[in-house]
C-alpha cells in the first residue's frame, strides 16, 4: 500500500520541521465537505470523535504487527469508516459512516500527518490528545466549547448515576436514623413500662 505523493512530501516536511525546531500546528481548513451533515457542528464533531477513537484502536492493535507506521496508518484510514466500527456513538451508524467517509475523503492528508506525528512518538499517545490535535486544531470539526455528543451523553449518564447514588445514600441514612429513633423509643417505652409495673 502506498501513500499519495503529496502525503509523502507533507510527511517529509513535518519530520524535517520536527528535527529542525518543532512542528508548527496546521491551521484548520475552512472548506467543508458537501454533505449536509457537515453543516451541523455537533454532528461533524461527533463524526470526527468517532473516527479518531476508531483509528486509535486500530493503530494500537496494529502497532505490534509487522509493517511500517505509514502502512498501518494507510490501512487504518481505509478500514475505519465501517458500520461495524461506528456503532458505539450517539449518531446512527449510517450517519457516522457518512461523516467518517467525508472526513477521510476531505482531510485524508491532514489525518495521516496528525496520526504520523502522534504515533511516531516514543510515548504512547492518548486518544484525547489525538482528538484535540486533529478535530480541534487541524480541521474545524469541534470548535472551542463544543463537546462530542458521546462525551456529553457519557457525562450526563455519570452525573445521573452519581445523583442516584447520593439519593440512595441519603435514603439509607434516613432509614438508619429512623430505625435508631424507633429502637430508642422502644427502649424508653420498655423502661417506662417497667417503672409503671413497680
Amino acid at each position: 500500500m502506498g501513500f499519495p505523493a503529496a502525503w509523502m512530501v507533507a510527511a517529509v516536511l513535518v519530520v524535517g520541521q520536527h528535527a529542525v525546531g518543532g512542528v508548527k500546528e496546521m491551521g484548520p481548513k475552512t472548506q467543508l465537505p458537501d454533505d449536509t451533515l457537515f453543516k451541523d457542528p455537533a454532528a461533524f464533531c461527533e463524526g470526527c470523535y468517532g473516527m479518531v477513537h476508531e483509528l486509535h484502536k486500530l493503530l494500537l492493535k496494529w502497532k505490534k504487527e509487522k509493517g511500517s507506521l505509514e502502512d498501518h496508518i494507510d490501512a487504518a484510514l481505509l478500514a475505519v469508516c465501517s458500520t461495524d466500527r461506528l456503532r458505539a456513538y450517539v449518531l446512527s451508524p449510517p450517519k457516522m459512516v457518512r461523516l467518517c467517509s467525508g472526513i477521510r475523503a476531505h482531510y485524508e492528508d491532514e489525518a495521516g500527518l496528525v496520526m504520523l506525528k502522534q504515533y511516531s512518538a516514543k510515548k504512547k499517545p492518548s486518544v484525547d490528545k489525538v482528538f484535540e490535535s486533529f478535530c480541534k486544531k487541524t480541521i474545524p470539526a469541534c470548535p472551542k466549547g463544543l463537546k462530542p455528543m458521546s462525551v456529553a451523553r457519557k457525562e450526563k449518564t455519570e452525573k445521573a448515576a452519581e445523583e442516584k447514588k447520593a439519593r440512595e445514600e441519603k435514603e439509607n441514612k434516613e432509614k438508619g436514623e429512623e430505625k435508631t429513633k424507633q429502637k430508642t423509643k422502644t427502649k424508653n417505652d420498655t423502661k417506662k413500662n417497667k417503672k409503671d409495673e413497680l
